[in-house]
């Protein structure tokens, strides 16, 4: 867990449930409407200052987890001017008196469409400033602040009736649908706050473990489906000498063979654009780091963790040039032993940073993309085919923003395509042809501190 405190606060707390990992953020942000600005600060800066206490710095909780549920004050106000400017409009309503009356009038004829349409946290999600990535189930009923305290729903005059109060989530992209709400209301008859609560239910389809539970391999195979009551997972004790194809658990007990493989996962023609400036005198120093959602896809707590670049300096990246990392310098990512059932649930993180080249400076994140490890149009009834390529082309996200809040511009876009072999045959067809091609021969790899789980290679 994590969390930062002061005037205004949040907290994060991550658990695992089976092979599901959940993190719950819960946060009193900025108050007032025209702190906009500082709300969405406020958001990155809570996501920012507990990463490390969560995992990899340059992965937030916005980032690492299945599934991240946000809820709490965040104070995000009702704003008709603001969306009547949005729209190259005049703003109607000069005072906060007729501002004020109108959204009542809006409330009495229960106009939700009108009041969230000017509603400060949808404006920011639609440009980029914040909770980029994360939905919010449908609000039909009245804002929840500013009331009295009465078990009646009674406005005070002071402040904008506003939804201030809200419930958010966010799922990894190999597991987007995984989560549903099934209902959000407010409750009007609570009265020991100025605030009306609100309360949301979700239903959640269990994340699938890599290799199948202790029961499946006991009984000598898979049981159900996605959606099926597992117990914990098994990582345990996979054969380092076992060639490319399906592989056996060894182990005290002779398990029984899994549809366990290790697909190939090629990353081609890696390329990112209009990188915001990170340094002091415009431009930017961009490597790249490439982790996975689960974590254990790549690493093993059990192994040394490398490091994998290329050259070792990068010439600086300006404003508005493209960054290319050629195939060679790319590592062929091997990935650990996966039953191929759950290979479409995970989740590739490309993650591009900004070299500190001052002495004792810290390396900045420029932002993350996520790309699934499945088939474009694959359903849960379908087989993955042998080999496959998703192509990607997605803005960069740090935290949950994919535009910089000081700047107000875009972070930037990584784009390339991933070539994924997943059976035996594929998977040597894939071999043969990365060395053929050279894929990766001139990434190095150096020891990291413990801490450090990352394959990262530098660009340009």
């Amino acid at each position: 867990p994590g969390g930062m405190l002061g005037n205004k606060g949040g907290l994060v707390v991550r658990l695992r449930l089976g092979a599901t990992s959940l993190a719950f953020v819960s946060c009193h942000l900025a108050a007032h409407s025209h702190m906009l600005s500082r709300r969405n600060h406020n958001c990155s800066e809570l996501l920012r200052e507990t990463a490390s206490a969560l995992g990899p710095r340059h992965l937030t909780a916005a980032a690492q987890f299945d599934h991240v549920f946000w809820l709490g004050d965040l104070n995000y106000r009702t704003d008709l001017n603001a969306a009547a400017a949005a729209a190259g409009e005049e703003a109607p309503f000069p005072t906060d008196e007729e501002h004020h009356g109108q959204v009542l009038r809006l409330v009495e004829q229960g106009d939700w469409g009108a009041l969230l349409g000017a509603d400060q946290l949808a404006a920011s999600r639609a440009a980029g400033e914040a909770f980029v990535g994360f939905e919010e189930g449908p609000i039909a009923f009245a804002p929840t602040f500013k009331v009295e305290r009465s078990s009646e729903l009674v406005y005070q005059q002071k402040r904008i009736p506003s939804y201030c109060d809200r419930v958010l989530w966010k799922s990894a992209a190999g597991l987007r649908g995984a989560v549903s709400q099934t209902s959000l209301a407010a409750l009007p008859r609570v009265s020991t706050s100025d605030h009306k609560p609100v309360v949301a239910t979700f239903s959640l389809t269990p994340s699938e473990a890599l290799r199948g539970t202790m029961q499946e391999v006991r009984s000598g195979g898979s049981r159900g489906s996605r959606g099926s009551s597992r117990k914990s997972s098994l990582f345990g004790n996979v054969s380092s000498s076992l060639a490319a194809g399906s592989v056996s658990f060894t182990g005290s007990r002779a398990f029984a063979s899994l549809d366990v493989v290790r697909p190939t996962v090629r990353i081609r023609g890696l390329s990112a654009s209009e990188l915001v400036d990170m340094d002091y005198t415009g431009g930017c120093d961009p490597y790249c780091v490439v982790s996975a959602n689960p974590y254990e896809l790549l690493y093993s707590a059990a192994h040394e963790h490398v490091l994998r670049k290329g050259e070792a300096a990068a010439s600086t990246v300006k404003h508005g040039q493209d960054c290319t990392w050629p195939d060679d310098e790319v590592p062929l990512l091997r990935l650990r032993g996966v039953r191929t059932a759950a290979l479409p649930h995970t989740t590739l993180l490309l993650a591009v940073l900004d070299k500190d080249n001052v002495i004792l400076g810290k390396d900045d994140p420029v932002g993350v993309v996520q790309v699934a490890l499945r088939p474009v149009g694959w359903s849960q009834d379908s087989d993955l085919p042998p080999s496959f390529e998703v192509e990607f082309d997605e803005p960069l996200v740090q935290g949950m923003a994919s535009t910089d809040l000081k700047s107000g511009r875009p972070l930037g876009r990584l784009r390339g395509t991933l070539s994924i072999a997943t059976t035996a045959e594929a998977i040597e067809e894939a071999l043969a042809e990365a060395r053929a091609d050279g894929a990766g021969e001139k990434a190095r790899t150096v020891k990291l501190g413990a801490s450090a789980f990352e394959r990262r290679w530098r660009c340009c």
